[in-house]
């Protein structure tokens, strides 16, 4: 779902979690083999999981953003139903 405003990860998160309930997660920017990629995702990614399981969060269009974009960035809102 399209989103008119420009946000990040952790405010979108946070604004989900004001309407939807649910608890605030983080995946950290590291990998199993060390840091991924400082670059390409310094701090990680914000999203929310919901009461019945459902997680969603607030995304880039573009994965590939410099790091001074991804402070502020135009976005959508991705919703992922449990199997």
């Amino acid at each position: 779902m399209k989103v008119s405003s420009k946000s990040n990860c952790f405010f979108g998160a946070l604004d989900i979690m004001r309407h939807r309930r649910g608890k605030l997660k983080w995946r950290p920017g590291w990998s199993r083999h060390g840091w991924s990629e400082f670059i390409g995702n310094p701090w990680g990614h914000f999203w929310v999981v919901l009461n019945d399981g459902t997680t969603a969060s607030y995304s880039a269009y573009d994965e590939n953003l410099p790091v001074w974009r991804q402070l502020w960035f135009r976005g959508y809102l991705n919703w992922r139903t449990p199997l």
